[in-house]
């Protein structure tokens, strides 16, 4: 059973495309540590005894907010490594029902297949001794048993 893919799925990811996903990665990784530095900063400041009242629900505001956003980022993340992933996935899949079909095709065929050395000569003398018993049961009959007909016209 085949599965019809897009154009995009089925080609090919060029090498450009593998190096803007290798700095993609790299960057959302710096993004992310970025963000957890800023949500341990904004936690520290929200439970300080010397931050102000008024600005310690400032702090956990922003907080939430960054949890927020870097939850979207490793969203998109798992996102994308799920469709690289998926891509992987499918091409095997491909690779695996082209070799299964090329399997079928060459069982329907037969073999063309040429004797090796070792197995020709004992072919040989197996074909020597089929001859040999055949020379046997022509020797068995008498030579003056063959009937000789004069033409009588």
């Amino acid at each position: 059973m085949r599965v019809a893919m897009d154009e995009d799925e089925a080609r090919e990811v060029p090498e450009v495309e593998k190096r803007i996903n290798a700095w993609r990665q790299s960057e959302r990784k710096g993004m992310i540590d970025t963000i957890q530095d800023l949500i341990e900063m904004s936690h520290k400041y929200a439970k300080s005894q010397y931050t102000p009242s008024n600005q310690r629900s400032r702090w956990a505001k922003l907080g939430g907010q960054l949890i927020w956003y870097k939850d979207q980022i490793l969203k998109s993340f798992t996102l994308e490594a799920l469709t690289i992933e998926m891509q992987d996935l499918k091409k095997q899949v491909r690779e695996s029902e082209e070799r299964r079909e090329r399997e079928n095709q060459s069982r329907n065929y037969p073999l063309i297949c040429f004797l090796r050395p070792r197995e020709k000569k004992a072919g040989d003398a197996e074909t020597a001794e089929d001859d040999a018993s055949s020379e046997t049961v022509q020797a068995t009959e008498p030579e003056d048993a063959k009937e000789t007909v004069s033409g009588t016209s």
